[in-house]
């Protein structure tokens, strides 16, 4: 008997990638799975996709929104063998998408499995190239992992559920149940399209509350070394792709990225002390 499947979908102001994810949803080749969504705060139509689409929607208000929390509330309601999370921006590329996502899984190759992510049409040049290269079975880090659209065994949440305080929770549990002998992988047959063009400041807030999370010291030489080596490949990437006129904002993007990572392991730091 095949396993039981949860989709779970969190979601705030998605449109117009929502309506897109769940038609895929539609017509998936795994058709054996429940949807479950958490809206929290949507005003742009996404409530309305979700009422039509979801027999299982709960609605939290804005400010009880915290990723880890959301996600173990929402595991918590269902009984399923396997828990699948998807965004509610990341539309799925193909029919196959859930098949190829939890195949690894029921055939005892993984605990955990994540899908690949490709960038939107109308990504910055420099978030393409940052997607192409995240997510390359060639490339990837070891430690790498997002749960923007992932799949796991139940018994895995069980054992370790999501960090319920701050940020970057997904990477956090992931390291987590590796540190146990759980064996994650990246599934590029299983691809979603998900990115965002941030702005600066937003970027910069971003890696801050992911970083902050983390009692880690930050070291200013290695974080410019890693910085400036960053720049130096992105320059290269973008001479190479007749990109010139991408170069000012890569560096600014790169900068911003690692400005954020320094002051949010930096005032971590300083809550732990």
């Amino acid at each position: 008997m095949p396993p039981s499947v949860a989709i779970i979908m969190r979601a705030k102001n998605e449109m117009p990638y929502v309506r897109d994810a769940v038609d895929l949803l539609k017509q998936q080749t795994w058709s054996s799975f429940d949807l479950f969504a958490v809206d929290s705060g949507s005003t742009d139509g996404t409530l309305g996709i979700l009422q039509e689409s979801c027999a299982n929607l709960r609605q939290i208000n804005p400010d009880q929104y915290i990723p880890g929390k959301v996600l173990n509330d929402a595991i918590s309601q269902t009984d399923h063998e396997i828990i699948v999370l998807l965004n509610a921006d990341a539309i799925p590329q193909s029919t196959d998408w859930l098949e190829n996502l939890i195949s690894p899984i029921m055939d005892n190759r993984a605990e955990a499995t994540f899908s690949k992510q490709v960038a939107r049409p109308d990504a910055h040049f420099i978030v393409t190239y940052d997607y192409e290269r995240a997510y390359s079975s060639l490339r990837i880090d070891p430690e790498f992992f997002s749960a923007v659209a992932c799949a796991f065994r139940r018994d895995l949440w069980q054992q370790a559920a999501f960090r319920e305080t701050g940020y970057a929770e997904d990477m956090a549990w992931a390291s987590s149940c590796r540190n146990k002998g759980a064996r994650f992988l990246l599934q590029e047959s299983s691809v979603v399209e998900h990115s965002h063009n941030y702005t600066l400041r937003e970027l910069h807030n971003k890696r801050y509350r992911q970083a902050i999370t983390f009692n880690e010291k930050p070291r200013a030489g290695h974080l410019c070394y890693q910085c400036l080596r960053e720049i130096l490949r992105d320059l290269l990437h973008a001479t190479a792709r007749g990109k010139l006129h991408t170069i000012p904002y890569n560096m600014a993007y790169r900068v911003t990225i690692y400005r954020g990572i320094y002051f949010g392991l930096r005032d971590g730091r300083r809550q732990v002390l």
